[in-house]
């Protein structure tokens, strides 16, 4: 999805989302509003100190909103019931649950939201070695988050599933991209994606996924001069659905050093009976992903995380 405005979209700017404002929610019309940020599916207006207008930029976007509306609330008190006696809350993942709701308006087609703010800087623009600082603690939160989904959870065509279901998509990608590597690196690749597809199915029940916890839907709330060393936050769960949690620690990979990825792997998996196809499958998502990420124009925060790993 472009950064850049394409043919027919809605210009998003402060004066659009004072007008929904206005219109919808006018006790929240007088606060300060911030200048858009556009991300691939939505475009962000920071409103006030605490809260944020959610805005899609096209109609598949509108769809994903729509699940984190219909979903969030009933994630965030799954995991808050299934927390054991004596646990605190804030031991499990900060879901952003949306604040208010909003339906077309003032000339703009979609239906948008009011959702929390959340303060810090994306973890793409953190430096490698901060990323790798924060490793167990992402995957304290992907494991939290990886509870038991209800039968009627959504599914996802891209995510959570056998990788066989991607594999025309990853043979494209790879088509495209693979010319561009040394036989070495292109070998070793193509071993990990094999491994992949013939690795153990999934065979456990389908779980919550975020969907993309890549690093630029991960905020870290330290800023300043100083490192950024506060627990990372996933944001954006527009992709959330329910599946094999494969795809969501294939993307989590990415945030990583080859040490980090260790800390993390060994941090997900504390407790746990070690299973190496879970992270075959893992490894073969975050080549998938990669390819995705290196595809990207140049200029675009991922792309430099995708090159990255292809090598």
């Amino acid at each position: 999805m472009p950064w850049e405005l394409r043919d027919g979209e809605p210009v998003i700017d402060p004066a659009l989302a004072r007008a929904l404002l206005r219109e919808q929610h006018p006790d929240l019309a007088r606060m300060p509003l911030g200048e858009p940020v556009r991300g691939w599916d939505n475009t962000m207006v920071r409103l006030g100190e605490r809260l944020a207008l959610r805005l899609p930029r096209h109609a598949q976007a509108e769809t994903l909103l729509d699940r984190e509306v219909a979903w969030l609330p009933r994630l965030a008190s799954q995991l808050l019931a299934g927390l054991p006696s004596g646990t605190a809350p804030h031991t499990i993942p900060a879901i952003p649950t949306p604040a208010r709701t909003g339906v077309p308006g003032a000339g703009y087609p979609f239906r948008w939201a009011v959702v929390p703010w959340v303060h810090g800087t994306p973890a793409v623009h953190a430096p490698l070695e901060v990323r790798d600082a924060y490793a167990p603690s992402l995957a304290a939160t992907l494991r939290a988050l990886h509870q038991p989904a209800p039968a009627d959870a959504p599914a996802s065509a891209f995510r959570g599933v056998d990788l066989a279901d991607v594999e025309d998509r990853f043979a494209r990608r790879w088509d495209a991209l693979a010319g561009d590597l040394g036989r070495e690196r292109r070998d070793q690749l193509a071993e990990v994606w094999s491994r992949a597809v013939n690795a153990a199915p999934y065979c456990g029940p389908r779980v919550w996924l975020h969907g993309d916890p890549h690093p630029n839907n991960t905020v870290l709330a330290g800023v300043g001069p100083g490192p950024l060393h506060s627990s990372p936050v996933l944001v954006d769960f527009g992709d959330l659905c329910a599946g094999d949690p494969a795809s969501d620690l294939g993307s989590a990979l990415l945030h990583f050093s080859p040490s980090g990825r260790e800390a993390f792997m060994t941090a997900y998996d504390a407790g746990l009976v070690p299973d190496s196809a879970l992270w075959a499958r893992a490894q073969g998502w975050a080549v998938n992903y990669a390819l995705i990420f290196a595809a990207q124009s140049p200029g675009e925060a991922l792309r430099p995380l995708g090159r990255g790993l292809l090598g």
